[in-house]
């Protein structure tokens, strides 16, 4: 009886407030029952926290009179110095940091967009859009003979359901919603005399349709990562925050500009070799003049390209033996170097030395004695190339983690003094490189 009254107050708390002030308590109930959630995550004492304050909860009045049913919109804000192990789950390492969720369901991508009550409006109107394109099906047209909206090349998830109220359509809407910067979704209604599916389509071929294996709204989201998210993604520095924030470590193909058949071999590998790992590793490709600071820290030039590295955003490994020998010839080199980082190989040969039975291990580099500001910065050039030392030692620290463009290019306040020479640090490396925006 105690409990069910507590969850009545905490209901009568939420019900009507334009920003909801979420906590340990009420954050799975109240992300959970809405459509679409944006959350503030704060810090009284950061200025920009301070700036950003009045500004949510403009547009959480602005909202709730345009989306009054909280099932529909949920404006949420959280106390970080209060709500630590909420911020700490939820990967919040910089204040103010907007997040979005959906059916309570992180996003991948956070908000970064402009920090004005219009902009922040316009985007989650956006947001709040129908996902799904529907399609009524007259009684006379057949299933197949249904035109799909989807242009040459482009593919496209298409559910066939009896009405827009059917179990099936249902659990396709909210999966629609949660994936929808995945992929573009369509449903043809109406059908009749023939059981629901959902089908992967390329273009208007119909002979292009590949079917979900099994009903279910996990299957349904595993089938359209595996059909529409690219095993093997470029990494730029506009998108390295948003792939940094799935939590998988890299796997990346630093390569020359101009060479793109060796992007295309290792794609080819990947597909055919390591596709099973897709859900563990995130695989990158990622021009190595624009990340020349990886390889620097690396103790690499953009002449040793092609360089194959893992980051697994403690440390960065190298792989050991020559990329175009083994993306030719050797192409298991790569699933072991994947199955070293998984068992723990890596890190333990670089702090222990290699295994007695190992042959080629991970080539390490010597990172130099820590100066004064110099802690987790690149090493100095002319000591990053030296040979590994007889005694244990650490391998490289993640730079991805760090260089990210929300950390770079908006105001924020770090959670730690850290984070904040590592801020200060990225800023001036890409003052230098021509890649800061003031």
């Amino acid at each position: 009886m105690l409990k069910q009254i507590c969850l009545l107050i905490l209901s009568l708390s939420v019900g009507g407030a334009s920003v909801v002030q979420l906590n340990d308590a009420n954050v799975k109930s109240v992300l959970a029952a809405s459509k679409f959630s944006f959350v503030n995550f704060y810090a009284d004492w950061c200025h920009f926290s301070q700036a950003l304050s009045p500004i949510i909860e403009e547009v959480g009045k602005k909202l709730k009179q345009e989306f009054p049913d909280d099932s529909q919109l949920i404006v949420g804000k959280v106390d970080c110095d209060r709500e630590v192990n909420l911020a700490q789950s939820f990967k919040v390492n910089k204040y103010p940091t907007m997040k979005v969720f959906r059916f309570g369901q992180m996003q991948k991508r956070e908000y970064r967009g402009q920090r004005s009550v219009e902009a922040i409006s316009e985007f989650i109107r956006t947001q709040l859009a129908e996902t799904v394109i529907r399609i009524e099906k007259s009684e006379s047209e057949p299933t197949d003979a249904v035109p799909i909206p989807l242009e040459k090349d482009q593919g496209g998830i298409v559910g066939f359901f009896t009405s827009n109220n059917s179990t099936g359509f249902v659990e396709f809407s909210r999966v629609a919603s949660m994936l929808r910067d995945d992929c573009k979704f369509i449903s043809v209604v109406g059908i009749k005399g023939e059981p629901e599916k959902i089908v992967f389509q390329k273009g208007p071929d119909v002979g292009s349709r590949i079917s979900l294996p099994k009903p279910g709204e996990d299957s349904l989201k595993e089938f359209v990562m595996s059909q529409c998210v690219p095993l093997v993604r470029e990494i730029t520095f506009q998108n390295a925050e948003e792939l940094t924030e799935e939590g998988l470590p890299f796997f990346i193909l630093f390569y020359p500009n101009d060479d793109s058949a060796i992007v295309d071999s290792f794609k080819s590998v990947v597909e055919r070799h390591l596709s099973h790992h897709r859900r563990s590793v995130n695989f990158l490709t990622g021009q190595g003049a624009v990340f020349s600071h990886p390889l620097h820290h690396l103790g690499k030039t953009v002449s040793d390209l092609p360089v194959v590295a893992i980051d697994s955003f403690k440390h960065m490994y190298v792989f050991p033996h020559d990329v175009r020998d083994s993306l030719q010839n050797h192409p298991e080199r790569f699933s072991d170097f994947v199955a070293d980082l998984q068992s723990g190989k890596l890190h333990r040969e670089f702090h222990h030395g290699p295994d007695p039975t190992t042959a080629a291990s991970p080539q390490h580099v010597e990172v130099p004695p820590e100066q004064p500001g110099e802690k987790d910065h690149a090493p100095r050039t002319d000591q990053a190339k030296q040979q590994p030392p007889s005694h244990a030692t650490s391998p490289p620290k993640s730079v991805f983690k760090n260089l990210s463009p929300s950390r770079i290019g908006t105001p924020f306040c770090a959670t730690s003094y850290k984070h904040f020479f590592l801020n200060k640090q990225c800023r001036r490396l890409l003052e230098r490189t021509a890649y800061w925006d003031s």
